[in-house]
């Protein structure tokens, strides 16, 4: 690697480490001050931004391989470099599809680590043994950075999406009736037609989207109750939200 591209991964990194201190020192602001996260995030974004970019180019300098581009690549690897374009859309098109259950899981945060981390186990795996029994296909320095974005991203996706639908599928048939009160309200605006209400749950704010009609009747400090349900994985998820009677006729 060239002193250009070393000077430039050390400021992008620098910058983003910059970021991360400023949302450490201000995170918790109320005042004015608060705008300094939004400027952090800019500034982490920017850097982050220019890495996604040169991603490829960073790879091949700390690993390079055979060859950039090859000429005359061979069948099988041209099918694996193909295949994991496929893994990386079907991934990205069921989670798209799962969103809405996702949403909906109480303990969302939990999910998505813990099978994001599984499904990301899963492509390592992959590609341990993809790397055994056909190494070629890492030979060609544009065609393993798709391989591996393509199994890290579609099974990590796949995996997620898989076992958020199997949670809502398989869950249990009992149903629970909890009642929580609204800390706030919001729209997605103009573009964005979604109407949101803000429910704190085990000391995290949680948001759910809700029915216009619904949400014009309910104010913040409403008590609203929450139809649960178990889910296959052990995930607990809203089935459907529901105003008290005193909120209705409020």
């Amino acid at each position: 690697m060239n002193e250009t591209h070393k000077r430039q991964i050390r400021n992008h990194s620098i910058i983003i480490l910059i970021g991360i201190l400023i949302i450490i020192v201000f995170g918790n602001e109320t005042s004015w001050l608060r705008y300094f996260n939004i400027l952090a995030i800019l500034i982490i974004l920017r850097s982050l931004i220019w890495f996604i970019s040169n991603s490829e180019e960073i790879l091949f300098y700390i690993f390079p391989t055979k060859t950039i581009r090859e000429k005359k690549p061979k069948l099988k690897d041209k099918i694996w470099s193909h295949l994991s374009m496929v893994l990386f859309f079907s991934g990205l098109v069921f989670l798209i599809f799962q969103m809405g259950n996702i949403e909906n899981i109480i303990e969302e945060s939990s999910f998505w680590k813990n099978f994001g981390f599984l499904g990301f186990s899963f492509s390592l795996i992959g590609l341990f043994f993809l790397y055994k029994f056909q190494p070629s296909v890492f030979s060609e320095s544009g065609r393993r950075y798709s391989v591996i974005f393509g199994f890290v991203f579609g099974l990590t996706g796949l995996t997620i999406s898989t076992t958020s639908f199997l949670n809502k599928k398989n869950a249990e048939k009992q149903t629970v009736l909890t009642e929580f009160t609204i800390n706030r309200k919001s729209t997605g605006g103009k573009k964005n037609r979604s109407h949101w209400i803000f429910i704190k749950i085990k000391e995290s704010e949680r948001r759910f989207e809700i029915k216009p009609n619904l949400w014009n009747k309910l104010k913040v400090g409403d008590r609203v109750l929450l139809e649960l349900q178990k889910g296959h994985f052990e995930y607990d998820f809203v089935r459907k939200i529901k105003p008290t009677a005193n909120t209705v006729y409020n």
